[in-house]
């Protein structure tokens, strides 16, 4: 049986086909793509898949950024960052499937975290994590995902999360001086508004203001790129505050959904300033939340490596 599994973010898609292989999954034809270059989702898979050779696909999950709504055809979407219109049944309707769904990125995400290997993830907080216990992932990219996933009779079932829009808090005086310069441009300042992409810009804009300094007009990898280099003292300062914010964001996913079996940090804007991570108080962040700051320490972070772990969790999705 030949399936087509797809992670659609704001910003890129990448399309593979899927073959159940050795009890996991094994992707070929793996394609990214520019979301920016069509006009709409259709049209991305399309080309794409006139350039396959092989079997016609009979089945597809489409794992979109978005809050997906649940329909009887397989669901459907409007993409929060893009505005694509994903239908399951059009997707049947124009690609000849016979069945399709189409689940939230980071709900396929968190399907794919008892399916990855250790060469998959590298461990943060590396304390034991509760065999079966709940598992929550989130990441910062076009938007801040977050999802988490728990084992109830004897299978996993996903609880999709929309934390991007959560409110996002202060740890400390400096960043309760962030957030009020934050807060001129937008009120209430949620979670993505900081910890996403275009979040870094705005947060960027936030560390001049607070040290009376003009910003320049940088994008995203400008930011992380100077900050990495070093050559540009508010750019480090950035991400080191953005990394303590991710911090205070994992904490709150972890008590939200008690994730004894630990969290897990995705998303594609972490890969690109995780070594920075230790000297950030990310970890001062996590478990800074009073009464519970003890029990937090017990809760395992790790980071998801580079990859397509939502691929393996779209096509996780077909299985159920």
């Amino acid at each position: 049986m030949t399936r087509i599994v797809a992670d659609i973010g704001g910003t890129n898609a990448r399309f593979a086909i899927a073959h159940s292989h050795l009890g996991g999954y094994r992707l070929e034809s793996i394609h990214v793509v520019n979301c920016a270059k069509f006009g709409d989702f259709y049209a991305a898979l399309g080309q794409w898949l006139e350039g396959l050779d092989g079997p016609q696909p009979t089945e597809a999950c489409i794992a979109v950024a978005g809050p997906v709504e649940k329909t009887p055809q397989g669901g459907r979407v409007t993409m929060t960052n893009l505005g694509w219109d994903i239908r399951a049944e059009e997707l049947c309707a124009r690609f000849s499937l016979e069945r399709a769904l189409v689940v939230n990125d980071f709900a396929a995400l968190a399907l794919s975290l008892p399916r990855l290997g250790a060469d998959d993830k590298w461990a943060l907080r590396d304390v034991p994590a509760e065999e079966n216990g709940c598992m929550s992932v989130l990441g910062p990219g076009t938007g801040l995902g977050v999802a988490a996933i728990i084992f109830e009779a004897g299978r996993y079932r996903v609880v999709p999360g929309e934390g991007g829009h959560a409110n996002l808090s202060a740890g400390s005086e400096r960043e309760l001086e962030l957030l009020q310069i934050l807060a001129r441009e937008q009120m209430p300042v949620y979670n993505e508004y900081v910890l996403s992409g275009g979040g870094l810009v705005n947060l960027y804009r936030a560390v001049c203001a607070l040290h009376g300094r003009p910003a320049e007009d940088l994008t995203p990898p400008d930011v992380s790129g100077r900050g990495l280099a070093g050559s540009d003292p508010l750019c480090r300062e950035t991400l080191i505050d953005f990394l303590n914010f991710l911090g205070s964001a994992a904490g709150d996913a972890a008590l939200y959904y008690v994730a004894r079996g630990g969290i897990f940090l995705g998303g594609g804007v972490l890969p690109r300033i995780e070594s920075l991570l230790p000297e950030s108080e990310f970890e001062q962040r996590f478990t800074n939340k009073g009464r519970l700051g003890d029990w937090l320490k017990g809760v395992r972070v790790e980071v998801l490596k580079a990859g397509y772990p939502a691929l393996i969790g779209a096509s996780a999705w077909l299985e159920r």
